[in-house]
C-alpha cells in the first residue's frame, strides 16, 4: 500500500483528519508519524537558513523511516514567501528522504494552471497582512485576485474548531461572480465536509489547503481517485504530477 508523508508546521492541526476518508477507495494511508517541523511563519525570501533546513532535514527522515512513498508541505510559509521558497523547502525534503516531494502552495499553483484558471477569489483565515502576502504570490504566478477575504484569526484552532455551517457561509459570502476559483490558503480550516456542496452552489471549484495537500500526494504517487463526495478535486483521475522544480 502506498503512503502519503504529511510534513505540518509544529502549530498545525493538519489535514490528516481527512487523508483516510479521501484516500479509501484507493488504498493509499498515511505514513505515521505525521511528522512536524519548527519553521518561522514569515521569512522573507526563497532561502532557508541553516538551522531551518536542519529541522526539515529531521522532519523528512522521519517521514522517510516511516514509508512514505511521497511528501507534501502543509506550511503556510511556503505561500507566504513565494513559489521560490516552496521549491527550495522540495528540494531540501526530497533529497533527505529520497521520495518525490512538493507543498501545498505548488500544488495549488500547478491546479489552477492545468485547469486553465486565470481569476480566483482567495479566502485566508489569517490577517490582512498575511493575505496581503499571499496575494503577491498567485499575482506573481499570472493569476489575478477577482477579492481577498481575512478572516483574522489568531490560531490554527481558532480555524479548525469553526462549525462547518458557518465555514459553509464564510465561503459562499468570500466568492466573486469574476472569480473563477475559490482559493482557501491554510489546511485548519474545515472546508473538506462542504467543499462539494459549496461548489454545486456556486457552479465552481473550491480549493482549500487541506484537500489540495491530498491531492498533491496523490498526483506524486501517480494515483488516480474517483471521491465526487469529497468534491471536484477528486474527479476526473490523475494529473500529471507536482515536481518542485515545475514552477
Amino acid at each position: 500500500m502506498q503512503r502519503i508523508g504529511h510534513l505540518l508546521p509544529a502549530t498545525s492541526l493538519g489535514a490528516d483528519r481527512w487523508v483516510a476518508q479521501i484516500c479509501a477507495p484507493v488504498q493509499v494511508e498515511i505514513a505515521h508519524p505525521t511528522a512536524r517541523a519548527t519553521l518561522p511563519e514569515i521569512q522573507y525570501g526563497p532561502g532557508l537558513a541553516p538551522s531551518h533546513s536542519v529541522e526539515l532535514e529531521r522532519a523528512a527522515d522521519q517521514l522517510a523511516q516511516a514509508g512514505a512513498d511521497a511528501i507534501v508541505w502543509h506550511g503556510t510559509s511556503a505561500g507566504l514567501d513565494g513559489a521560490a521558497h516552496a521549491r527550495a523547502v522540495s528540494r531540501v525534503i526530497e533529497r533527505t528522504a529520497g521520495v518525490r516531494a512538493s507543498t501545498v502552495t505548488l500544488g495549488q499553483l500547478d491546479l489552477l494552471a492545468r485547469s486553465g484558471t486565470h481569476s480566483v477569489a482567495l479566502v485566508t483565515a489569517g490577517t490582512e497582512r498575511s493575505a496581503g502576502r499571499l496575494a503577491d504570490t498567485f499575482l506573481a504566478a499570472g493569476l489575478r485576485l477577482a477579492s481577498v477575504t481575512a478572516l483574522g484569526l489568531g490560531t490554527p484552532r481558532e480555524a479548525a474548531e469553526l462549525p462547518v455551517a458557518r465555514v459553509r457561509r464564510i465561503l459562499l459570502d468570500a466568492d466573486s461572480a469574476d472569480a473563477q476559483c475559490l482559493v482557501v490558503a491554510g489546511t485548519e480550516l474545515p472546508v473538506a465536509p462542504v467543499a462539494a456542496m459549496v461548489e454545486r452552489e456556486l457552479g465552481k471549484p473550491v480549493h482549500d489547503g487541506a484537500r489540495v495537500a491530498v491531492r498533491t500526494g496523490l498526483d506524486l504517487l501517480g494515483t488516480a481517485v474517483e471521491s465526487p463526495s469529497w468534491g471536484g478535486l477528486f474527479t476526473g483521475g490523475v494529473h500529471a504530477g507536482v515536481c518542485c522544480d515545475s514552477h
